[in-house]
Formats: structure tokens, C-alpha cells, sequence
């Protein structure tokens, strides 16, 4: 198999996976694919590798597909109960055990499991703080909060563009890499034309 269609099997696998996802959950319709363009337009700012690109990208499209294993009564109903945030915060290790059945992604995974941990260390599943989280993981989290404040959602309507863009900033070098928030700041001006076509 060469390198093309190998390429063109793991792209396919992963549309199918997200299909699946936004079929049992339909408020998550297009959020991973404007997550994945988010998280590559700021990996491209911070200078990543072809190869770490290409591999953020595939993590940022698979990143929720553990929401598989969740009731979508779960994901649309606020405020949680402290046992249904316990529940909503196993799915970046559930999306960890989906995709690890697939040798080619299992490189993803930590990205993956790591995409809510915060900068400050008050994110989940291992409370990790700064430099103990992976580079690309740092992008995802910056990258999926984004999107889910310019996304309206059952119990929420969107944030605007700017309270958005504001609220990232604010959170700056306590939820996110300050690193990672300046380069979104240098192309956000051209993400939200990619992310809400």
C-alpha cells in the first residue's frame, strides 16, 4: 500500500468515525472538522512539523469521538450534577480507547487524552500543568474551547466572535500556553472564515 492510500484509508476511517459521532449526537455537527482547522492554522504559526500537523490535525478530528459512549441527553442538559460532570470528563479516555484499536492513530493518543488538561493544572483526566502537556494537546485545548463558545448549544447560545476571541485571552497562562494564545491571536483574523463555512 503506498503512502497516499494509506493516507486516504486513515482520513476515511476518521470521517467515519466523526459521521458516526454527529449521527448520535447532532449539536456536534462540524465541530471537529473546524477544531482541526483551528488547531492547524495555529500549529502552522508556532512553526510544527509536516508530520506533527498532520497528526494534530487527525487528533483534532478525533478528539470527542469518545462522546460515543455517552447518552446525548448527558451532553445537552445544564447545569450537570457533579456525577454527570464526572461522566461528561471520561471521554477524552473513552476516544483514547476507540482509537487505540487502530494502530495508526494510537500516536495520537495522548494528544487526545490531554486535549482538557490547563495550562494552570486544573484541567482533566491527569491535572497535568504547563510543559507536562504535550505541545499539540496545548493547541486542541485552545482550539475545542474556541469553537465551543462560537457554537450554540442546547443550553447555551454562541459567545460573538470578539467575547470569544476575549475570553481566550483572558485565559491566557491560567487555562491555555500563553505561547499557544499569541499565535491564535495571529491568525484567528482568518479562522473564522475557514471554521464556519
Amino acid at each position: 500500500m503506498t503512502r497516499d492510500q494509506l493516507t486516504r484509508m486513515e482520513n476515511d476511517v476518521a470521517r467515519a468515525l466523526v459521521h458516526a459521532l454527529e449521527i448520535a449526537h447532532p449539536h456536534l455537527a462540524g465541530h471537529s472538522e473546524r477544531v482541526a482547522s483551528y488547531a492547524v492554522a495555529i500549529g502552522c504559526e508556532l512553526g510544527l512539523s509536516k508530520a506533527t500537523l498532520r497528526g494534530l490535525r487527525l487528533a483534532a478530528v478525533l478528539h470527542d469521538i469518545g462522546m460515543l459512549g455517552l447518552p446525548n441527553e448527558l451532553l445537552i442538559s445544564a447545569p450537570l450534577t457533579p456525577d454527570q460532570r464526572l461522566q461528561i470528563q471520561e471521554h477524552p479516555r473513552l476516544s483514547v480507547q476507540l482509537i487505540s484499536r487502530i494502530h495508526r492513530f494510537r500516536e495520537l493518543a495522548l494528544w487526545i487524552e490531554c486535549h482538557h488538561e490547563r495550562w494552570d493544572g486544573s484541567g482533566y483526566p491527569h491535572g497535568w500543568q504547563g510543559e507536562q502537556i504535550p505541545l499539540p494537546a496545548r493547541v486542541l485545548a485552545l482550539a475545542e474551547a474556541f469553537d465551543g463558545m462560537r457554537t450554540d448549544m442546547p443550553y447555551r447560545p454562541a459567545l460573538s466572535e470578539a467575547d470569544a476571541v476575549e475570553s481566550i485571552q483572558h485565559g491566557a497562562g491560567r487555562l491555555f500556553d500563553p505561547r499557544v494564545v499569541q499565535a491564535f491571536l495571529k491568525v484567528q483574523p482568518v479562522l473564522q472564515p475557514i471554521g464556519r463555512e
